[in-house]
């Protein structure tokens, strides 16, 4: 299922707009997880929650965000080692790079794509190397994003 949370794109007043929506949003993951507990089935359920940008790391002059090419996303569920953080940025919020084996941060690394991501759910999925993986082919390395 795909979920969508409106009211993040905020170009003006950021904080008093964007803060609010992450808790809501924060709330919901909650509530969407102790529900599939409770009904049994959170061995089988896999949330990602991510966005298609990010927002600058500065404020523009209405005291808003405008967008940005990095983001985050969260993770969680059966499979996915948890407690840990992949990547980082810097004061300026531009990408670091990370070692493609350890993920550890590493100057000569490589820079997380949304095509690595893609690529451990489908393996996670197990339908890595299927007839369906086949006919939607991803470019590009894996890595072990979902693995302690």
């Amino acid at each position: 299922a795909n979920l969508n949370v409106g009211g993040f794109d905020t170009h003006g007043n950021h904080d008093a707009n964007h803060l609010p929506r992450l808790s809501a949003l924060l709330e919901g993951v909650d509530f969407l997880m102790e529900e599939a507990e409770r009904q049994g089935v959170a061995d089988k359920l896999v949330v990602v929650v991510g966005s298609d940008f990010g927002r600058t790391p500065g404020y523009n002059g209405t005291m808003g965000k405008d967008h940005w090419s990095i983001t985050s996303m969260m993770l969680m569920g059966e499979g996915i080692a948890g407690n840990r953080v992949i990547g980082a940025t810097n004061e300026r919020h531009r990408p670091l790079t990370v070692s493609a084996t350890s993920l550890a941060l590493d100057a000569s690394g490589i820079r997380i794509q949304p095509s690595h991501v893609h690529r451990a759910l489908r393996d996670l999925a197990g339908i890595t190397g299927t007839e369906l993986d086949r006919a939607y082919p991803i470019v590009g390395g894996a890595l072990p994003l979902f693995t302690a």
